[in-house]
């Protein structure tokens, strides 16, 4: 995919967004939308770093359906269904009832997914910190960014099942401060679901290594989708504090998700991950980053532009190293 190609797809797509939002809801809609689709991009964009490294290892085809398929889970499943089957978990009404409150009282709806805030945070951010703390105590990993703590958490990993202990004592700890049963069980289930998706994935490659079978893709791509999620979860909340009509909210925001899928398959299919050595450990540190302040949401506010601006800093300082490391190598 050339870059120029990857421009003129950025343009359609809000193109098409900006007519819908128009004929909907008037240049309220437009804007409402546009400034939901810039959100998802800010606070997800160290995603499709990630999602980059983990596609650059699949073949074609399940490139495209991240993609294509994906894209039907990430906009109707993630930030429409997703929304509306919380509020009938946490609210205790029908889903007919839920789905009439977000299109004829969407104040009421967005009161009721508010209320239910903390666990989307709890599940959300310890999913996100399982994913960071996988990634950094991990006793194999030779390339180190930030050195010292990188290189520290390598040594310490062969010790024995730090991300363990760490996912253990952040339950405990959350769960001594806030005493709320019901905060610790989307805890537990998020490092429970990370745990599962890890199982099953090594589990399709094994059976596909040994026994000759297809679809090693499969338990790479549920990954890839539950990562998209958990970074959406946080945004699809937050969404309702500039829109509350939930047509601006949905397209708004796969704006902004397909913007980022098409992103990734630029840095797979472009080679350019393979030229910015360091940009796979910046996304890790601002998906850890978000995590962490996902769980420090559950007892203070943080601001979106302040989750955001740590993550692209994170980002952007790697893309720094990369480019720093690299540019003597293509000199020589």
């Amino acid at each position: 995919m050339k870059l120029k190609k990857l421009l003129g797809e950025f343009t359609l797509t809000f193109l098409v967004s900006w007519i819908v939002e128009f004929l909907y809801m008037g240049l309220k809609g437009v804007f409402e939308g546009t400034t939901l689709s810039l959100l998802e991009i800010s606070l997800s964009f160290d995603n499709a770093v990630m999602n980059a490294v983990i596609l650059s290892g699949l073949p074609r085809v399940w490139r495209r359906r991240f993609l294509t398929l994906g894209m039907v889970i990430a906009v109707f499943g993630m930030r429409f269904l997703f929304p509306v089957l919380i509020v009938v978990l946490t609210s205790g009404l029908s889903f007919g009832k839920v789905l009439d409150l977000a299109f004829k009282e969407p104040e009421t709806y967005a009161h009721y997914l508010e209320s239910a805030e903390p666990l989307i945070l709890a599940f959300g951010g310890s999913f996100l910190l399982m994913v960071f703390v996988n990634w950094l105590f991990d006793a194999g990993k030779e390339l180190h960014w930030i050195r010292l703590l990188e290189d520290f958490a390598s040594k310490i990993a062969k010790l024995g099942e730090v991300k363990l202990i760490i996912a253990l004592s952040v339950i405990f700890l959350i769960g001594y401060l806030k005493r709320e049963p019901s905060i610790i069980l989307a805890m537990i289930l998020g490092v429970l679901l990370f745990e599962v998706v890890h199982f099953v994935k090594s589990a399709i490659d094994y059976f596909k290594e040994k026994r000759g079978l297809s679809g090693g893709g499969l338990g790479a791509f549920i990954y890839l989708e539950l990562l998209d999620a958990s970074c959406s979860l946080d945004g699809t909340v937050g969404a309702f504090a500039i829109s509350q009509n939930l047509i601006i909210i949905t397209v708004g925001l796969s704006v902004g998700a397909f913007i980022l899928r098409s992103l990734t398959l630029y840095f797979v299919e472009s080679g350019k991950l393979q030229e910015l050595p360091y940009l796979e450990h910046g996304a890790h540190w601002g998906i850890g980053a978000l995590g962490v302040m996902m769980l420090l949401e559950l007892f203070i506010r943080i601001p979106e532009f302040v989750i955001s601006s740590l993550a692209l800093v994170f980002i952007l300082s790697s893309l720094y190293s990369s480019i720093k490391r690299t540019k003597p190598l293509l000199v020589k």
